[in-house]
């Protein structure tokens, strides 16, 4: 192949590339004209409160996290080093970092709160990941797109409050119960909190 052959066939491949892009927008989202569902629950940024009174013992939250893991398949990996949480406790300071204050009654420091993704209006996750596979929707809910996921890792490293984990291999056989209406994740991506999208677009 000579030069002037190899350079057409660069030229080609780079047009089939922008044909393949040009119907994505910023965020690497199909920007077709995509009828929504109606019912789906509608909001200009979603947020969530959690009423911790209603915590009284670990086996409370403990109900809670399990209910959440279970809908959304998440793999029950017994031991810390190789996790996969979306909720889980953390303590006062610890979930309140930028609260902290030295005249917190004991009472409050000892007290677990449950933590999960904060869904940040300016996500740190979204601008360092190179794949737009971490992404903000109009609706102010952070999400994954596990197929664009390269396991880089920058969004771990970039969120302050360690709401994401790693599939350090494949996490399929650590879950008891499949739930076929969520997808399972594969060795080697990122997964979070997706602020149970899936009801929020189904309403």
């Amino acid at each position: 192949m000579n030069r002037r052959d190899f350079l057409k066939s660069i030229a080609a491949a780079g047009l089939g590339g922008a044909l393949v892009f040009h119907g994505l927008d910023k965020f690497g989202t199909e920007a077709a004209d995509i009828v929504p569902n109606s019912k789906r629950l509608q909001a200009k940024h979603w947020g969530m409160v959690i009423d911790v009174s209603k915590f009284n013992t670990a086996e409370d939250f403990q109900a809670v996290a399990q209910a959440c893991h279970q809908y959304h398949n998440v793999p029950d990996i017994d031991n810390s080093k190789h996790e996969v949480k979306w909720i889980w406790q953390e303590d006062f300071e610890h979930t309140f970092a930028e609260l902290e204050s030295r005249y917190l009654s004991e009472n409050i420091q000892k007290l677990k709160f449950p933590v999960l993704c904060n869904h940040c209006e300016n996500p740190m996750c979204v601008r360092v990941c190179p794949t737009q596979a971490t992404f903000k929707r109009a609706d102010g809910v952070v999400v994954m797109d596990f197929h664009r996921c390269i396991g880089c890792r920058y969004c771990m490293a970039a969120c302050p409050y360690g709401a994401r984990s790693f599939n350090f291999f494949d996490p399929r056989p650590y879950i008891e119960e499949t739930n076929s209406e969520v997808p399972t994740r594969t060795k080697g991506v990122v997964e979070k909190c997706n602020f149970c999208m899936e009801r929020l677009d189904k309403g």
